[in-house]
């Protein structure tokens, strides 16, 4: 199965959508999707100028909400896949928010 780091996006049964952010052979680690975006942006005075007055995780649900549309409506590379089947190629450990530090 290709799974593509930081890319696909995997849908769990509850419609949480996560990022893979370690593949190997025999296991995928998951990270939710939103939480990763969270983690992958430094704060900065351009970053406070060009988003103040907005809700801080409002943009990072936009973007992600943005890139569910372009997998659903053919215009992306990426993939939604079901977690389901994830599982029954690899081993898959899902990362909690208080383990995301990178």
């Amino acid at each position: 199965m290709k799974l593509i780091k930081r890319g696909d996006l995997v849908l769990d049964k509850y419609g949480n959508y996560y990022y893979a952010t370690d593949i190997s052979p025999t296991y995928v680690r998951l990270t939710n999707a939103f939480m990763d975006l969270c983690f992958r942006r430094t704060l900065d005075d351009l970053y406070f100028e060009e988003y103040k007055g907005q809700l801080i995780g409002e943009r990072l649900l936009s973007l992600l909400k943005g890139n569910i549309e372009m997998i659903l409506n053919k215009k992306s590379r990426f993939s939604i896949i079901p977690l389901e089947e994830v599982e029954s190629h690899f081993d898959v450990f899902i990362d909690q928010p208080t383990d995301i530090t990178n």
